[in-house]
């Protein structure tokens, strides 16, 4: 039943770069979104993730751990540099309110909290890559 509901995303054509610093929500993410279509490229820190948004015109959305080798936050405020119109989710298990603006100061387009929600997350990519408020059917 999930990953029926998870095949109503389709992003054929569109490219998420994944920094996640643990393996199991690593591979949780590349599962989910593994039935979506969508290209995935993975970076191991802050410092690669950088790189790969500077060298990667492709790069659609990008789902940021604040909590890698390089602070999540860094590697935001530097990514936004670079492509001020690429959208940035935040995720993160430090979800205080405070945690949040940090994320959202830093550039992030969004904070989603861990453990991860796959619909939450679905749903928030849909409305960033479409630009759109609606979900799919």
């Amino acid at each position: 039943m999930i990953v029926r509901s998870i095949k109503k995303y389709n992003w054929k054509g569109k490219k998420v770069l994944i920094l996640e610093d643990d393996p199991a929500g690593s591979f949780l993410l590349v599962e989910i979104l593994s039935h979506t279509g969508i290209e995935i490229q993975m970076a191991e820190n802050g410092k690669e993730a950088i790189e790969v948004c500077k060298t990667d015109p492709e790069i659609d959305i990008v789902l940021l751990d604040m909590k890698p080798e390089m602070s999540g936050v860094e590697a935001a405020k530097e990514i936004c540099k670079l492509r001020k119109d690429l959208p940035i989710i935040a995720q993160s298990a430090f979800v205080m309110t405070e945690d949040k603006d940090r994320a959202l100061d830093a550039g992030c387009t969004v904070h989603i909290s861990k453990p991860i929600n796959t619909f939450e997350l679905l749903g928030t990519m849909h409305q960033l890559l479409h630009k759109t408020d609606s979900l799919p059917i």
